[in-house]
């Protein structure tokens, strides 16, 4: 299908679909991005209680795995047909509800056709599109499996806005060249500022020594005089074998995240997040953030956010009430530390679920894909939608108009403002049925519910073939909306990767 057949369903949504459902949360109320000071005095008083370097590679390679591999239905759980328990609540901040029935509301076209980004040095498999971020007029794009340096050591593209048109102007290279590093593999952009993960690259400790393997890195670059250069290079501490520093990546402002997922808390591979803030053109660390409960594979910290006072920290490895349920955390900093707020789970979730694989925030409200989720179908996806007013309280579950089974709805969410983007990499093509082609959705806050808006397809979905997972990369500034498809076939082979800008119509 051509770039015709996507631009006619972008929002030939029917009317009378299913879009979304919110709860009886005053819409007028002001909602602010940090908490009263009754609430910090009660949450201070709450208890916060409520893999090798094989076992690390093969979690990590897991949702990668599963896309190559194809849909085991019959490894799968039955669907859920019944809601389960109220969320657990571990402070005054979590708050959840079901949510109600869905609303309808009517379609307007909001999507323009997709300008493609296309790397200077596209190559076969290097899965270029794994990641990609939007600021202001800036895109990156990861291609974490690129060989310039060396095997699977990585790049990051940078796209620059020339009027209608992006334009590469940079391309960045691991500083180390370090073999099977991943460098790119997630990015956060920030106001003339990207921070690039490598989760397995290998360290050299200060002292000396063998490198430990798979420790992980995360680098800083920064544009200055029109060009980036590489301002710092954060590192664990301590040194962990198989940790993965750099896994998930956040930045805003003066501080940033760095993620590690198979990190070791209380001699679980449980995974840590790093907080740094800059001081004096230094970055120090500020906090070493850890689960409450560790739990063996937690894989805390599979995707975090940071704004302002909060962090987000998704742990779909979580066994909740069921294994792998998935969790999302959150910590508020006040009083000079990071402070736990609760633990976030879906009042309807089920084995397997993976929330917390993918969080976005745009305060006051987070996000977070269940893209396993069988409620609405077989490993169909799910996202929810918690908004913080006094406190944190579940306000939306939300799913598209033409959810089907397979979708995995949920995998890359993204939120700037009354905006959320969210991924479907699994996703048939609609007219041709192409196996796992993928889309992404647009949604728009309005009169207190989120709406449905668009769709987004690959630019050229014939070239981009069966398995491109358009939606695997997902980001929002503004009126631009990127993403990535990092299995899409391109010229340069197969698995080269792809990405695509889109800009929403006024």
């Amino acid at each position: 299908m051509g770039r015709r057949g996507w631009l006619s369903i972008l929002v030939c949504i029917a009317a009378g679909a299913a879009l979304a459902c919110s709860d009886d949360a005053d819409p007028q109320q002001e909602t602010p991005a940090q908490p009263t000071q009754a609430a910090v005095q009660q949450a201070q008083q709450q208890e916060t209680g409520d893999r090798s370097d094989d076992a690390s590679t093969q979690q990590a390679e897991s949702d990668a795995a599963q896309s190559e591999d194809g849909q085991q239905q019959a490894s799968r759980p039955a669907m859920r047909s019944e809601q389960q328990d109220a969320p657990q609540q571990n402070d005054p901040y979590a708050t959840d509800a079901a949510a109600p029935p869905p609303s309808i509301a009517e379609p307007r076209e909001a999507i323009t056709a997709g300008f493609p980004l296309i790397p200077s040095a596209p190559a076969e498999g290097d899965e270029y599109g794994w990641s990609a971020v939007v600021d202001d007029d800036i895109i990156a794009v990861g291609a974490p499996y690129h060989d310039d340096v060396a095997d699977d050591a990585g790049a990051v593209f940078i796209f620059e806005r020339n009027g209608d048109e992006w334009v590469e102007a940079a391309k960045l290279l691991p500083p180390f060249g370090e073999a099977d590093g991943w460098f790119g593999r997630w990015l956060a952009l920030d106001d003339g500022r990207l921070l690039i993960g490598a989760p397995y690259e290998d360290v050299t400790p200060a002292t000396g020594g063998d490198p430990i393997i798979d420790t992980g890195a995360a680098y800083i670059y920064e544009r200055l005089g029109g060009e980036w250069h590489h301002t710092a290079t954060l590192l664990p501490e301590p040194l962990v074998p198989g940790a993965s520093f750099g896994w998930s990546v956040a930045i805003d402002g003066d501080r940033l995240a760095v993620s590690a997922w198979a990190d070791i808390v209380d001699e679980e591979q449980a995974g840590a997040v790093y907080v740094y803030r800059e001081e004096k053109g230094q970055w120090r660390l500020e906090a070493r953030v850890v689960p409450p409960e560790p739990q063996p594979a937690h894989q805390f910290g599979r995707d975090i956010e940071l704004e302002e006072n909060v962090l987000i920290v998704g742990a779909p490895g979580d066994d909740g009430e069921d294994p792998d349920q998935g969790a999302v955390f959150v910590y508020h900093q006040y009083d000079f530390d990071w402070n736990y707020t609760g633990k976030f789970i879906a009042p309807d979730g089920g084995e397997g679920d993976g929330l917390g694989t993918q969080v976005a925030m745009a305060l006051p409200w987070f996000a977070a894909g269940a893209h396993g989720h069988d409620e609405d179908g077989w490993d169909a996806g799910v996202v929810y939608l918690w908004r913080l007013d006094e406190y944190w309280s579940l306000h939306t579950r939300l799913i598209p108009s033409d959810l089907a089974v397979g979708d995995w709805f949920g995998y890359s969410p993204a939120l700037e403002g009354e905006r959320l983007v969210v991924g479907s990499p699994h996703r048939p093509d609609p007219e041709t049925g192409v196996y796992r082609t993928g889309a992404a959705y647009l949604f728009e806050l309005v009169d207190d519910e989120w709406i449905e808006r668009g769709v987004l397809g690959p630019v050229d979905p014939a070239l981009a073939g069966e398995k491109a997972e358009f939606g695997w990369a997902a980001d929002i500034h503004g009126d631009t909306i990127v993403i990535g498809s990092w299995l899409a076939d391109a010229q340069a082979g197969e698995d080269a990767g792809a990405a695509a800008a889109f800009l929403i119509a006024p």
